[in-house]
């Protein structure tokens, strides 16, 4: 700032540095003081129009710092996102031990065979994340009708391939599971086209 001529300095200023000024006065001099209120008063800034200043320069700092936060932590749709994975992936955890003690509680005249056992147990790991992850499709009976359709396909599938090759690799176990939900989508669309040409597109869903 001119400390010598204050008052050209102010006049060049704009209404929200002055407002600013005006907010911080305790660190101006008295002569400095005095060229801010004249300048203020010419313009016909009044102590109305500094405390609306100063509300848009604390809304301002705030959505300043809160920016800085989504950029560290993210944003509450991120953490949403995040929480919901990891309930996702408890869910399917929970119910893969479930099913698989509930069968192990059983006689072994009620286990199946090796070659079967083996293939169920991954067209379950496919179906247990197929459930979970599509657990907004829950009320649409379509969903339950390709899953049910693409589990036994995919149990067929897995068993006629154990046969032939033995007992499956990891990778090739990795490869099963994927293949139950690649068949899923692949039924599911079958129904939601069998859907469209039996009640046509405006239709209730019935599925």
């Amino acid at each position: 700032m001119n400390k010598l001529n204050p008052s050209a300095e102010y006049s060049e200023r704009s209404d929200d540095e002055l407002l600013q000024l005006a907010s911080d006065r305790s660190s101006l001099t008295n002569e400095a003081a005095a060229a801010l209120d004249d300048e203020l008063h010419r313009r016909k800034l009044t102590e109305s129009d500094r405390a609306k200043h100063q509300q848009f320069v604390r809304h301002k700092e705030q959505h300043e710092a809160m920016r800085r936060r989504r950029k560290i932590f993210g944003t509450r749709s991120d953490r949403d996102s995040w929480v919901d994975r990891w309930v996702d992936l408890f869910w399917t955890l929970l119910a893969i031990v479930l099913v698989s003690s509930t069968y192990l509680a059983l006689p072994n005249r009620y286990h199946m065979k090796p070659d079967w056992q083996e293939a169920a147990v991954l067209v379950m790991f496919a179906s247990v994340v197929i459930a979970v992850v599509g657990r907004s499709l829950w009320r649409k009976m379509g969903f339950w009708m390709s899953l049910v359709l693409s589990s036994g396909i995919h149990l067929f599938v897995v068993h006629t391939w154990i046969q032939r090759v033995g007992n499956l690799s990891r990778r090739q176990g990795k490869f099963a599971i994927l293949l139950g939900c690649v068949l899923f989508i692949a039924a599911y669309g079958f129904v939601w086209l069998l859907r469209r040409n039996l009640y046509g597109e405006e239709a209730p869903d019935r599925t």
